[in-house]
């Protein structure tokens, strides 16, 4: 079936190019398609034709899914109008060159690829995104859109899931980590239009299942981040254009948030003391064994193998790592240390670089755009800080569902930015009429110094 599924993607491809190329206006209905499809790509969108379902790691073969030919398409279709800022290539180039490295340095080569190949899809799509976004601005509330989609139903999906009797609902997604991190992206840029006045119905309703999806999910990093991510965004949008509307609804926050605070404890409290006791134990053992890792191997151990030296290193014995299924199984649940670990300090350089690069970006652009290019320059800008800052506890940024979004967001900031800064002004005195037409018999024009002045 995978191979009928790759033989599908290659006419498949080649024939969405041609069709954006000559038909451009529905360059925003792929990347709404693109966007959607992002929370129903299990099981049927994307196949691996290398696969490892039994490897310990997060990534498990050579995947390939309708994300990538939507993207390839696009870009096919596209001219490079959008330009990357420089520290972001040097952030990207640092990252690979450590990704590239722990192909040959680690213990096992294939899976160090299978990460490197996912890396390399995210940054497709951020080419993808960055292009049409710079070429088309309907694109930005196009992927807001197609994000919307898989909220909505992942909410009434972990809404269901809480009313059955499962207090860490996790919708479609399977996790509630990994669900309410995904939420960041649409639910930043949603409010951040909603402080410009711009699609409030659409951006209300994506705010509200954000809201609604941390609270049944029970994650303490999504809830905390969720009310910190509105905050970052308000300050981020008052600093580009300060207006009385965003200072109300900045004081509307503020109190929904304080009433909403009692809720959001509920939400937290509902796991027992103990239950919050053990995963605090068990995120401290990971972090020990992590540490000991980056001791031993300071270049890094290889792409997608912290699982596997982990354990037969005995790193995760010492450290006190449970002896279960899942505690074994899994990384440390913490970006940075495990980028550490794995890419050695190289590859925590290109990404913190990558980070700084984006935020610093962002920053900066804000300067340069207004409308609702601005209000997605502000929500891109937000979801890069809030992301940051909640893979200081989880490692699922390293998933393929994440990346997407990554450079999905990425490319919005960056296109809506090069739209705008990328454009030619027309000179002040160019001639209304070219040469050749005028006439002839025309007079001619009178001195600046003529007293008829």
């Amino acid at each position: 079936m995978k191979w009928i599924f790759i033989l599908f993607l290659l006419g498949f491809t080649p024939a969405l190019a041609a069709y954006l190329r000559g038909q451009p206006r529905y360059l925003p209905h792929a990347c709404f398609a693109m966007a959607g499809m992002l929370f129903f790509l299990d099981p049927y969108l994307y196949v691996a034709p290398v696969s490892w379902p039994a490897w310990p790691g997060p990534v498990k073969g050579v995947e390939v899914s309708l994300i990538d030919g939507v993207a390839i398409a696009i870009i096919a279709a596209t001219q490079g109008r959008a330009r990357t800022p420089l520290l972001l290539k040097i952030g990207i180039a640092i990252f690979g060159t450590a990704l590239v490295v722990s192909i040959f340095a680690g213990q096992q080569k294939w899976p160090s690829f299978f990460y490197a190949w996912q890396v390399l899809r995210a940054v497709l799509v951020y080419v993808a995104v960055s292009r049409a976004a710079a070429a088309d601005e309907r694109v930005p509330i196009a992927i807001l859109s197609g994000l919307a989609v898989g909220v909505f139903i992942n909410c009434l999906t972990a809404v269901q899931q809480f009313l059955g009797g499962d207090i860490q609902a996790g919708g479609r997604m399977g996790h509630q980590n990994l669900l309410g991190m995904m939420t960041h992206f649409a639910v930043m840029p949603a409010f951040a239009l909603l402080l410009g006045g711009r699609r409030t119905l659409l951006a209300a309703a994506i705010v509200a299942a954000g809201a609604v999806i941390a609270i049944v999910g029970g994650s303490r990093a999504t809830i905390g981040l969720f009310g910190l991510g509105l905050v970052v965004t308000t300050l981020l949008s008052m600093r580009n254009h300060m207006t009385g509307r965003k200072g109300v609804f900045a004081g509307v926050a503020v109190a929904t948030l304080v009433l909403a605070a009692p809720v959001m404890m509920w939400a937290v409290d509902r796991r027992s003391e103990a239950s919050k006791a053990s995963s605090n134990q068990e995120r401290q053992a990971f972090i020990n064994a992590a540490k000991m890792m980056i001791a031993d191997h300071p270049l890094g151990v290889g792409g997608n193998q912290y699982v596997l030296v982990a354990n037969i290193g005995g790193y995760s014995g010492r450290a006190g790592v449970a002896w279960n299924a899942g505690n074994r199984a899994a990384p440390v649940h913490n970006l940075y240390y495990l980028t550490t670990a794995e890419l050695g300090y190289l590859g925590l350089a290109g990404l913190l670089t990558i980070i700084v690069a984006l935020v610093q970006y962002g920053l900066a652009s804000l300067r340069r755009v207004s409308g609702e290019r601005a209000d997605f320059a502000v929500g891109a800008t937000a979801v890069m800080i809030v992301v940051a800052a909640h893979s200081y506890y989880e490692y699922i940024t390293v998933t393929f569902y994440v990346q997407y979004l990554l450079g999905m967001m990425a490319g919005i900031l960056v296109g809506v930015t090069s739209a705008v800064t990328g454009r030619k002004a027309t000179p002040v005195h160019a001639p209304l009429v070219p040469p050749a037409s005028r006439d002839v018999t025309a007079p001619p024009p009178v001195p600046v110094n003529s007293p008829l002045y």
